[in-house]
């Protein structure tokens, strides 16, 4: 069963997605990519809840989806208060739940950035994205002005290690206690492996190689075989 929800946040809400599986105290978070949706989640999300028995929350922040606002007028930041409320409706409406949180891409970072602030069972962290410290407050109508420009610095941050290294959010991983997994799409034109090696190394994840992978699991040259065994292998992790 799967219903629609508004979560409160600061003024406004925003739209999410509850998938109820067969087990209400284990519970997914399911945070989207940059631009991407909650709509554009529903074939992981079903195939994972279909898998492992669990529960779904998927979420639109401001300026994606059916929630409110145009994308040039959020930030970041106001996006991870929108997945900590997400997060906090989720811990008051099923108290003795198991949580954990799936990200993919810019939804990974800020599923990274949440284990800073909750602690919960496991991190799922997709082809996961990385943004330099200072842009966190900025608004996206910056990236937009020039995408150009803004691809080629953010190529040449998360391809400089020791810079990456110094990312505040990786420094603090060791305070997360849950588990974590790292999906490397082999072919990823947006995150580099010195991205995700960050990763695994930061927060001592677990991770694998989804082959022929592009950085969008949607625009990937994969077969049907091979999506369905990347979803599976994710749900036997979690399990």
């Amino acid at each position: 069963m799967t219903k629609t929800l508004k979560i409160a946040c600061s003024g406004y809400g925003v739209v999410t997605d509850w998938y109820e599986g067969k087990d209400t105290n284990d519970i997914l978070l399911v945070l989207p990519g940059y631009t991407s949706s909650r709509a554009r989640q529903k074939d992981y999300t079903e195939a994972l809840v279909a898998a492992t028995g669990m529960s779904a929350l998927v979420i639109d922040y401001s300026g994606h989806g059916d929630s409110p606002f145009e994308l040039a007028e959020t930030r970041p930041a106001q996006h991870l208060l929108e997945v900590v409320n997400a997060f906090d409706w989720l811990k008051a409406a099923y108290p003795s739940a198991r949580i954990s949180v799936s990200g993919s891409s810019y939804g990974s970072f800020l599923a990274a950035q949440l284990s800073m602030f909750r602690q919960f069972d496991k991190l799922i962290l997709r082809a996961p994205a990385i943004y330099k410290p200072k842009t966190f407050y900025d608004l996206w109508a910056i990236r937009l002005e020039d995408q150009e420009d803004y691809r080629t610095a953010m190529d040449a941050y998360r391809r400089d290690a020791a810079q990456l290294e110094q990312h505040p959010m990786l420094e603090c991983a060791d305070q997360f206690e849950g588990h974590t997994l790292v999906v490397v799409h082999e072919n990823d034109e947006v995150v580099p492996r010195e991205t995700t090696d960050a990763y695994i190394t930061a927060f001592m994840a677990d991770s694998f190689v989804a082959e022929d992978f592009t950085h969008s699991v949607g625009q990937s040259p994969i077969t049907p075989q091979q999506l369905d065994e990347y979803h599976a292998k994710i749900a036997d992790w979690l399990r």
